[in-house]
């Protein structure tokens, strides 16, 4: 009974009185606690994909970023930035990015997504979907169209196109994967894309090079398929978020209906 009573006042001291914070930092005055190192390493540990994991070296990495960016924000108030108009500006916009966030996150709580409406938008996907064909392909990059005619003559001649984008390719993805594109569905590429894709057969490379705004570009077709959408248990989080996108739209077009506008 002793031990119980005890208990129970040890368990009433933790609940009526609150933690005190624990320092692990002091920067001319200002203390920086436990909590945010906690939370800040937490972050790096959920962002790593499990590559790493919280240790001593890691707290006493992040505690050093803590005391930088402490450091820093306290010459930049000690030299009055924050009172800059540029400042206060971008401060405002800040502000007004965070308001229509926010608007939107609420919105979205009273945004209901039935399973009959996603089954509906899945069958209409599927529907544009039938018939069309899924590429797989890769390309090669570079800066003039004189390049791109020299790397297709190559090619002609044996040359192996995963080899070339690695080597001559601008793109530096390319560079490390030999341009490979993946598969893309011809009815959702961009219409000169398409164009150039669609008469290619598996194997086949592009004859002639696609200018672009980013340089000169060939193609290869790695393998042809029917198009097939997943499950609609795979694709159910991006309709459901196309829906919501949807929604959020309307309601801002209502908002704009009912405002008085000169």
């Amino acid at each position: 009974m002793k031990k119980n009573h005890i208990a129970a006042l040890l368990l009433a001291a933790t609940i009526s009185v609150p933690a005190l914070a624990e320092s692990i930092a002091t920067v001319n005055g200002k203390s920086i606690d436990k909590t945010d190192l906690d939370n800040a390493v937490a972050v790096v540990v959920q962002n790593s994909n499990g590559n790493v994991q919280d240790s001593p070296a890691l707290r006493q990495q992040v505690k050093d970023t803590l005391i930088n960016r402490e450091v820093i924000l306290q010459e930049a108030q000690n030299r009055k930035l924050d009172q800059q108009p540029a400042f206060i500006k971008r401060m405002e916009e800040v502000r007004q990015d965070m308001l229509r966030e926010a608007l939107f996150a609420d919105l979205v709580k009273n945004i209901q997504i039935s399973d009959a409406q996603l089954q509906e938008r899945y069958n209409q996907t599927q529907s544009k979907f039938a018939g069309t064909k899924d590429i797989h392909a890769r390309q090669i990059t570079v800066g003039s169209e004189a390049d791109a005619l020299k790397i297709i003559d190559s090619l002609k001649k044996g040359a192996k196109f995963d080899e070339l984008a690695k080597t001559r390719s601008l793109d530096p993805v390319a560079k490390q994967n030999g341009g490979d594109m993946g598969w893309g569905n011809l009815a959702r590429m961009e219409p000169q894309l398409a164009d150039i894709l669609k008469d290619l057969k598996k194997g086949q490379f592009s004859s002639k090079p696609m200018q672009t705004r980013v340089g000169w570009i060939i193609f290869k077709v790695e393998d042809i398929r029917d198009a097939k959408l997943p499950p609609l248990a795979e694709v159910k989080p991006q309709i459901e978020r196309q829906l919501q996108e949807e929604a959020i739209a309307k309601a801002v077009d209502d908002l704009r209906s009912k405002a008085k506008i000169q």
